[in-house]
């Protein structure tokens, strides 16, 4: 099972897990370590008292083969004592021998010699005698100092590979020791890692901690803080809901009011004769894209004030939207008369040639005023032709967009030329009589997809626009 640690350093207390696997290599590691010095300690006090003993025999072998030794010289020096005391009263009694039988020729004193020789004699042969015994006493001594000289040497040499056995066994346990020293190095080493492990765990636990207090606190702070944001949600909520409604009644009323003059221009689009829906399907194509999925206002049912407000403002969109195309088709519309005074000669359509007097049709205006007033273009647009052209004269041709193109003819003079952008009531030339003309005007054309319509109900619509 895992065991916990509690450790209090510093008035702190921390808690360390110990798991069943690392209990059970700590446990073996210290016992085998316990085991193998205990061993080691034991086989080297038994050696060392073995290499005791085997001395101590070594010594006593030693001390009887000195004391064997001595013996023997002991021994040799009395032999060669008695050897040397013979031999000297040996020439000591053939010296006095000789000198006395040469001295004296008494028988008396000769057989007195001969006796005391003879006496002599046996003294030197029991003395040899002795000597002898001696001798093989002594010959019997060296033998059994041999034999015990050879014994001892063998007892040596037993001691001595005894002694070389225990060194080698006692090198083997330094051997031993020295790797069992490095073991409970390593074993060290791993219980220090173990505590800089500890330590850094510790350390871990310590960073982890204050973490944990920074991340309290700020949940606090932000749980705090959602609670205000939650209070100011719902204040904005209501506050919106009021913005809401009065927003969905202001755009209501715009919507309404938008209504009211799209219906107005729509009105004065329709005054002109032209079909409506073409011009605001080619005014959707050359104004900025917009769009989306048509949604009912009136199908929609169960929804809250923002999503009514929404509907409301998409409806008003709509309308502006609308609104916007139809300005773009005013603002392109050609509603005001090229001359700021005038008269009309000549209406539109069905009419008798003022020059043959055949029945004809007029596909324009013909305005009357003073040779050389400025003819201004009746709304903005692109110069498309700017010279002579037959029967008109001199003309220029306007394209206002839209498919919408305005023709000034038999004109004095030209101002602009092909490719020049004009704005509204900007002069294009001077009144005159040219090309097929009985006199001086300006002959004036409103042209939609190259078919004439009658200026008139543009000029129609253009005082209905401006008299508000």
């Amino acid at each position: 099972m895992t065991r916990e640690v509690l450790i209090r350093a510093d008035g702190k207390v921390t808690y360390i897990s110990i798991s069943p696997g690392l209990q059970k290599a700590a446990a073996l590691t210290i016992l085998a370590g316990i085991v193998w010095t205990t061993y080691s300690s034991v086989g080297m006090m038994v050696n060392e008292r073995v290499i005791e003993r085997k001395n101590v025999e070594v010594a006593a072998a030693r001390q009887a083969y000195d004391n064997l030794m001595n013996g023997v010289g002991s021994a040799y020096d009395e032999f060669a004592r008695l050897v040397g005391n013979l031999q000297k009263s040996q020439n000591e009694l053939l010296g006095l021998a000789d000198s006395e039988l040469g001295a004296s020729q008494d028988p008396a004193q000769l057989a007195e010699i001969t006796r005391r020789a003879a006496a002599a004699r046996q003294s030197l042969g029991e003395a040899d005698a002795a000597i002898r015994a001696k001798l093989a006493v002594f010959e019997g001594d060296l033998t059994s100092i041999a034999a015990q000289h050879q014994k001892l040497n063998e007892t040596i040499a037993v001691l001595q590979d005894d002694l070389r056995l225990a060194g080698r066994e006692q090198s083997q346990l330094h051997a031993e020791n020295a790797a069992l020293s490095a073991a409970l190095n390593d074993t060290g080493e791993q219980i220090a890692s173990v505590t800089t492990d500890h330590e850094r765990r510790e350390e871990r636990v310590r960073l982890l901690q204050q973490a944990v207090a920074a991340l309290t606190h700020d949940r606090n702070a932000l749980a705090d803080r959602r609670t205000q944001l939650s209070d100011e949600i719902k204040k904005l909520e209501q506050r919106l809901v009021a913005y809401q409604t009065s927003q969905q009644s202001v755009v209501e009323n715009l919507a309404a009011r938008t209504r009211t003059n799209v219906d107005e221009v729509l009105k004065t689009v329709a005054m002109t004769g032209l079909d409506v829906d073409t011009l605001l399907s080619r005014a959707g194509e050359n104004m900025p894209g917009i769009g989306g999925p048509f949604v009912d206002l009136r199908q929609v049912s169960d929804l809250n004030a923002a999503e009514s407000a929404m509907l409301t403002v998409a409806s008003l969109d709509d309308e502006v939207d609308r609104w916007d195309r139809l300005q773009f088709v005013l603002h392109t519309l050609p509603l005001a008369a090229p001359l700021d005074h005038f008269l009309l000669s000549s209406g539109f359509g069905s009419r008798r040639d003022p020059i043959n007097g055949r029945l004809a049709v007029h596909e324009g205006l013909d305005f009357l005023s003073e040779l050389g007033a400025p003819v201004m273009a009746t709304a903005p647009g692109k110069v498309v032709f700017a010279g002579w052209k037959g029967d008109y004269g001199k003309m220029v041709e306007i394209d206002h967009g839209l498919g919408i193109h305005t023709r000034y003819g038999h004109l004095k003079s030209i101002t602009v030329k092909v490719g020049d952008e004009v704005t509204y009531r900007q002069q294009i030339g001077a009144l005159g009589n040219t090309g097929r003309s009985t006199g001086p005007h300006v002959h004036y054309e409103v042209r939609v997809d190259d078919k004439a319509y009658d200026p008139m109900n543009f000029l129609e619509a253009g005082r209905y626009v401006f008299k508000g």
